[in-house]
């Protein structure tokens, strides 16, 4: 089963071999390969990605790097959070939550090397972002994507996922939202009573520990990136209640949501 991970908005230059299994995030993963051969097998089968050329994926699908050689690589990951509700990004979201990989042009690469370079400086692990560096970073990487969706773009992907993978795409859409596990396997059409079963087979956790992560992390970027209060940021994330959202958030960081703001959102 693949490793479930929450990573954020984080940016890395990474030099990596075959990953030993595969994993998921909920995060939309830009890629730029610097030098070797990148392939990863995915929902849709095995896919190379081109050196030198952007390329866009959505994080929520089982997916591994299996190239045989060391691939040197820039990597941002951007949160569903960051995304979702954005009219200009609905293009391209659509595209990605069917398992689409979005491409830049040969024509864009040195555009492309130039923003991926700076977002990792601004970004990357180990370093806390500023939060007007990030805000700025965030309104790069929607323009980036926005443009990635318009046109005549290469693509490749739009699976056809398996129960598990399209209950993801549902959850994904719709986490903030007051969601039932009926209501997810209905819109992923899958029997209600397989659904559970089917998704905890396929990643290793039941459905409401899956949608509590993506509540979380939308909850942690709103406690970092604004000034609202504690009630307003539970609803905005999908929690009904004050009292669910500091159960939830103290088992996940041993701290309140409180408590995570004042010590500055780490």
């Amino acid at each position: 089963m693949p490793l479930a991970q929450v990573i954020g908005l984080r940016a890395f230059h990474v030099t990596s071999g075959p990953m030993p299994r595969s994993h998921i995030h909920p995060e939309l993963e830009f890629n730029l390969v610097l030098s070797g051969t990148a392939r990863y097998t995915t929902a849709a089968g095995a896919v190379d990605l081109p050196r030198g050329r952007l390329a866009v994926f959505w994080g929520g699908y089982p997916h591994r790097l299996v190239s045989e050689r060391d691939v040197d690589f820039l990597w941002v990951t951007v949160p569903l959070s960051a995304v979702i509700g954005q009219p200009a990004l609905q293009s391209a979201l659509d595209r990605l939550l069917r398992g689409h990989f979005l491409y830049g042009t040969a024509r864009e690469s040195a555009h492309d090397r130039f923003l991926m370079r700076r977002w990792e400086e601004e970004l990357r692990l180990g370093r806390r972002p500023v939060a007007d560096e990030a805000e700025i970073c965030l309104l790069e990487l929607h323009a980036r994507l926005a443009r990635l969706a318009t046109g005549r773009r290469a693509a490749t992907g739009a699976v056809e996922a398996r129960s598990a993978e399209r209950m993801l795409a549902v959850i994904a859409r719709g986490y903030t939202g007051d969601l039932t596990v009926e209501e997810i396997a209905r819109a992923a059409g899958v029997h209600p009573t397989y659904a559970a079963l089917a998704f905890k087979q396929a990643l290793g956790m039941p459905v409401w520990q899956y949608v509590t992560q993506l509540r979380l992390a939308h909850a942690r970027r709103l406690l970092s990136g604004t000034d609202w209060g504690v009630d307003r940021i539970a609803h905005a994330s999908g929690f009904q209640t004050r009292s669910s959202f500091y159960r939830a958030f103290r088992r996940a960081h041993d701290q309140t949501p409180t408590e995570y703001r004042s010590a500055g959102g780490t």
